[in-house]
């Protein structure tokens, strides 16, 4: 997902939580002059409810948008299938990362894979990867990759391929 869509559907999310926080509060006797489901009055308890949701409902779609997918990368390195792939396309998606191995960009790939039973698919392969293997993520270059077997298409990076 493209950096300003995550960022559109964190404040959607934020606009949505702080809309029924508020509606939460009237329906606690908080809020004043309100008319649902349009009409906001005043309140302190409903506007402070309000606040309070949209910071949840913001805090649990970042989850969901930047925490989830990574660990759906992280259970396919540990238990995926070997195989190889070849690049067709590669693009930074604009997201970075630092850790302990230095600053990892996040990449988008549409890879070609090649199983080990000799079938051949398309997928793409969005992660964040080590300086080094960014580099070797050219058009035409051969990869190691593990996938799930159960669910092929998701791919994960390992880097460049030996042979």
């Amino acid at each position: 997902m493209k950096r300003v869509m995550r960022i559109v559907l964190l404040v959607a999310c934020g606009v949505v939580g702080a809309w029924v926080g508020y509606w939460l509060g009237y329906l606690a006797g908080w809020s004043k002059n309100a008319e649902w489901p349009g009409t906001i009055g005043g309140g302190t308890g409903a506007i402070l409810v309000s606040i309070g949701m949209s910071v949840l409902f913001v805090a649990v779609a970042g989850l969901l948008v930047f925490l989830l997918p990574q660990r759906g990368i992280a259970r396919v390195l540990a238990s995926g299938s070997p195989a190889k792939a070849t690049v067709v396309s590669a693009a930074k998606t604009g997201g970075r990362r630092t850790g302990r191995h230095g600053t990892s960009h996040q990449v988008s790939c549409e890879l070609d894979v090649c199983l080990p039973d000799g079938s051949i698919y398309r997928t793409r392969a969005t992660q964040f990867v080590a300086p080094g293997v960014e580099q070797a993520l050219r058009p035409g270059a051969t990869l190691a990759v593990r996938y799930d077997p159960v669910k092929p298409r998701k791919v994960a990076i390992v880097g460049p391929s030996a042979s």
